[in-house]
């Protein structure tokens, strides 16, 4: 199919090319000869050689006729040659010549023919007639009609060269699209690991950028793709674990029947747990295309407060201290535009996590500030024990769990949720060890007037 689509491109749009060009070089170069002939005039050879001898002629027999009579005339005209003496006429007239005189024998004027009126000695009128257009037609050369009005050389040069110019744009146009086209079939087939740009040669014009553009299509979706089989290979294997141990308690209580109760709870306790789970990734699902729902105007500040408040409440059980580390004026302004209730949620995994990390007599420091880039800034920073340097970028990735006993029992969509709330708000997510030790989470929003500038 993709060949045939391809033929049927080259078919249409390489002759289109082709062919508007070369026709378009013809009809260039029958315009520019029109504008030659209409405005840019000249006299021909012999235009100038018949005015001139036609001019000798009748002055010699104007002056002859009119000293001498007809003898003298027909004596003088004897002794031109028989082509001369058809082209000039004499003829009896008492009336003035009508017609055109010598006058009319100007530089690129040459009419059909001259007349004179001339009166003999004898006071008899006659009429000179020279025949102008024959004596051209003996002078002026023969001429042949040409194709396009273009002699064959330059005929056969300017048309074959017009023709070579035309096919060489053409297919220089055609082959990245024929490339482009044979690249999307690949990718409708299912396979993302085709690149364009690299087959663009050393071209450097927009359909370069169309092939880099693609790339950059063709990876993000190659990442996506991959992402989303990797999310659902991990969501089976979660979900299985708490299956399977229902399923135990199932068969557990179905051969012991005095212990139904322990069964019940354990039942109880799973579903639980699916329940978590299912609404953590809903809460991922609902984020996932970066996109808000319900958006409306918060008050950061006071959203982190009752974050951090109702943290501290239970952070009384394992003897963590949450400070909320806040320099806000009245002046300040911390409104965000997004969604609230996502946005509480987002805060609150990053501090829930850090709670989940930190040891009796350990304190949590929340922080509220700007940035010079009008960005509202929530940093969360512990004391636990922090993340290795090369796991830092991927501990906001679904289901990814650091390896330490205080990591408890989660499931690795808190950070997952807080990365994408956040992406969606327009907003920035870092991560970074502390000094001597533990993690440091930053979360950057934009303010509200920000996002009005950038329309």
């Amino acid at each position: 199919m993709a060949t045939e689509s391809g033929k049927r491109l080259r078919g249409r749009l390489f002759w289109k090319i082709l062919l508007g060009y070369w026709l378009t070089f013809i009809a260039i170069t029958q315009v520019l000869w029109l504008v030659f002939t209409f405005y840019y005039h000249h006299e021909p050879p012999e235009s100038g050689i018949a005015r001139r001898f036609v001019k000798l002629q009748i002055t010699s027999a104007v002056s002859t006729l009119h000293s001498g009579g007809i003898p003298a005339l027909n004596a003088m005209i004897a002794d031109w040659p028989d082509s001369d003496r058809r082209l000039f006429s004499v003829e009896p007239s008492m009336i003035p010549a009508q017609g055109q005189n010598l006058d009319a024998l100007e530089p690129g004027k040459v009419p059909h023919e001259v007349v004179e009126f001339v009166q003999a000695p004898n006071g008899q009128g006659y009429r000179l007639r020279y025949n102008v257009e024959g004596l051209m037609d003996e002078y002026r050369p023969p001429r042949e009609k040409h194709l396009f009005n273009m002699p064959p050389p330059f005929l056969w040069i300017g048309g074959l060269g017009g023709l070579l110019f035309s096919a060489i744009l053409a297919w220089n146009l055609t082959r990245p699209m024929l490339q482009m086209r044979k690249a999307f079939g690949r990718v409708s087939q299912g396979d993302l690991s085709v690149r364009l740009f690299s087959t663009m040669g050393k071209r450097h014009d927009e359909l370069s950028d169309v092939a880099r553009d693609f790339d950059s299509m063709a990876e993000r979706l190659q990442v996506l793709v991959k992402a989303r089989e990797e999310l659902l290979h991990d969501v089976s294997h979660e979900l299985r674990s708490p299956l399977a141990r229902l399923q135990l308690a199932i068969g557990l209580a179905r051969q012991n029947p005095q212990n139904v109760e322990t069964s019940l709870t354990r039942i109880e306790h799973e579903a639980g747990r699916l329940d978590k789970m299912i609404g953590e990734l809903l809460a991922l699902s609902r984020t996932e295309n970066n996109v808000m729902p319900d958006e409306e105007y918060f008050d950061l500040n006071g959203l982190v407060a009752a974050v951090v408040n109702d943290a501290c409440y239970e952070a009384q059980l394992p003897g963590v201290e949450i400070v909320l580390n806040s320099n806000v004026s009245c002046e300040q302004d911390y409104t965000v535009k997004g969604n609230a209730e996502l946005m509480r949620r987002a805060i609150d995994n990053v501090v829930r996590n850090a709670l989940r990390f930190s040891a009796r007599g350990q304190t949590i420091n929340v922080s509220l500030s700007t940035t010079s880039d009008n960005y509202l800034c929530v940093e969360v920073a512990d004391q636990g024990p922090g993340v290795e340097e090369d796991k830092l970028s991927s501990i906001f990735d679904p289901f990814v769990r650091v390896m330490s006993p205080l990591a408890g029992k989660g499931y690795g969509l808190g950070l997952a949720i807080t990365k994408k709330v956040i992406l969606a708000h327009q907003g920035k997510i870092e991560a970074r060890n502390g000094s001597p030790r533990g993690l440091i989470i930053d979360l950057k929003v934009p303010h509200w007037k920000s996002l009005i500038a950038q329309g």
